[in-house]
């Protein structure tokens, strides 16, 4: 590798170094959380969708079902009644509905694993996301609660002991002392 490779990936390298500092780790999660719930909520309008054309294909399966019903009864009156011409007729016509109805059939079929799986896809997502939302919340309270303590170690210097020292302490005893021998010459 060439010196003027390497000069360009430690320049790269530290380019995306300063950029990383840069970046504000708190506004990055809460812009990951906008764009998962967005996601998740796009899944869900997808899922909701196949739900109503799943309801829908349901709708006209029941009435093409009905209509067969419907033909089956007129046929067995028009064979009933010797009206082979009529029942040629509604045989050709249910041939045709029934074929219809089998494929709308088929289509519901396909459509309900195809529900089953997005929506266990989508349920996976929402867990998910919902732990990082309690991540992120434990993420900002711990970011938060490192803040104050810092803006207390500003405010309070750490030059402050937390105890007396020795000085004060013997200063203090020689006070006392005085104070008792003033005290025993009177």
């Amino acid at each position: 590798m060439g010196i003027l490779t390497r000069i360009v990936h430690l320049f790269k390298a530290d380019i995306h170094g300063v950029m990383d500092q840069l970046e504000d780790q708190g506004l990055l999660l809460r812009q990951h959380l906008r764009d998962m719930e967005k996601a998740l909520s796009q899944k869900e309008a997808g899922l909701n969708k196949m739900v109503a054309s799943r309801r829908k294909a349901q709708q006209e399966y029941d009435k093409y079902k009905r209509e067969s019903e419907k033909m089956e009864q007129d046929l067995t009156t028009s064979i009933e009644k010797d009206k082979d011409d009529i029942a040629r007729l509604l045989i050709k016509k249910l041939k045709s509905l029934t074929g219809h109805r089998d494929e709308l059939g088929h289509h519901i079929e396909v459509l309900d694993q195809e529900i089953a799986q997005l929506r266990d896809y989508v349920e996976k997502q929402r867990l998910q996301y919902e732990q990082f939302q309690l991540k992120s919340t434990e993420y900002f309270h711990k970011t938060e609660q490192q803040e104050w303590e810092k803006t207390l170690s500003d405010i309070i210097p750490n030059n402050i002991e937390r105890g007396p020292r020795e000085e004060e302490i013997e200063l203090e005893l020689l006070k006392r002392k005085e104070a008792i021998r003033g005290g025993e010459q009177t």
